[in-house]
C-alpha cells in the first residue's frame, strides 16, 4: 500500500530525525498521483504560462507554454519555521517529452529544496542529453549559479524515468550540508556556510528548457514525489 499525504509540516519530525541519526530519511509527504487531489496539491510559483494536469491519471504533468522558459510548482509541505535553515529533502521520478526536436535536447526536469521566492538549491537532469546539473540560487537578486554538472549513461533519455534525490540539512546550525543523486549515482556532496545561502521552506518540481529561450511545448512528468526530513547518515 502506498501512503498518500498531501499537506503536512515538518517541525516535530525534524526533532525526531535529529535523535535518530542512523535511521533512513523520514518521509513527511508522499504524492503518488493516484487521485486528482495530489495534482491539486502542487501550486505554480514560477513561469508565466504553465499548465498543470493529471497525466494518464497516474502522474503530474507540467506543460511549458509560449514565451516561457521554465515552470516550477511547489508542494503543499512547508518546512520547520523554528530553525534558521529548514532541513528538507526531496525525491522524485521525472521525465520529459514533447516540444521540437531541438528543444528535446535542451529539455530538463528537476527538484528544488530550501526554495523561496528568490532562492533555492536545484538538481535537474537533461534526459536526452544524458546530463545532470546542480544549481545554487542565493538569497537576493543574483540568479542561480551552476555549481556542478556532469554526464553519463546513468542519466536515462528517450522518455525513460530518472529518480532524483536532493537533501539540505543544517541541524540547527549555520552551515548546510547537501547530498544529491541521480538514479542512485551520487552527484552532489557539498557544504554551504555563506550568509546568502538559501533559507526557504518550500520544495518544488521544475521543468523547461536549458538557456534563456522559450521551452514551448515541453512536458515534464513527475511521479512518486516524496518530501523528507533528511538524514546525512541514512
Amino acid at each position: 500500500m502506498r501512503i498518500k499525504l498531501t499537506a503536512l509540516t515538518v517541525g516535530a519530525l525534524a526533532v525526531l530525525a535529529g535523535a535518530s541519526a542512523q535511521a533512513a530519511p523520514i518521509p513527511v509527504a508522499t504524492y503518488t498521483f493516484q487521485a486528482q487531489d495530489d495534482v491539486n496539491a502542487f501550486q505554480r510559483v514560477e513561469g508565466a504560462k504553465c499548465k498543470r494536469k493529471w497525466a494518464g491519471n497516474q502522474a503530474l504533468g507540467i506543460t511549458v507554454g509560449r514565451d516561457t522558459n521554465f515552470c516550477s510548482f511547489r508542494t503543499s509541505v512547508v518546512g520547520d519555521s523554528s530553525a534558521t535553515y529548514a532541513d528538507l529533502g526531496m525525491v522524485a521520478t521525472v521525465s520529459t517529452s514533447r516540444g521540437t526536436k531541438k528543444l528535446q535536447r535542451k529539455s530538463f526536469a528537476g527538484i528544488v529544496v530550501r526554495r523561496s521566492d528568490n532562492a533555492g538549491y536545484i538538481l535537474r537532469v537533461l534526459p536526452n542529453a544524458h546530463k545532470w546539473q546542480y544549481f545554487r540560487d542565493p538569497k537576493g537578486t543574483a540568479g542561480p549559479k551552476l555549481e556542478a554538472a556532469g554526464s553519463g549513461k546513468f542519466v536515462r533519455g528517450g522518455g525513460k524515468p530518472n529518480t532524483l534525490s536532493l537533501r539540505a540539512f543544517a541541524r540547527g546550525g549555520t552551515t548546510t550540508s547537501l547530498v544529491g543523486s541521480v538514479n542512485g549515482h551520487s552527484v552532489v556532496s557539498a557544504t554551504d556556510g555563506a550568509a546568502d545561502q538559501p533559507d526557504g521552506r518550500q520544495t518544488a518540481v521544475t521543468t523547461g528548457a536549458k538557456g534563456s529561450g522559450a521551452g514551448t511545448g515541453i512536458l515534464g512528468v513527475f511521479d512518486n514525489v516524496v518530501v523528507q526530513v533528511p538524514n546525512p547518515y541514512g
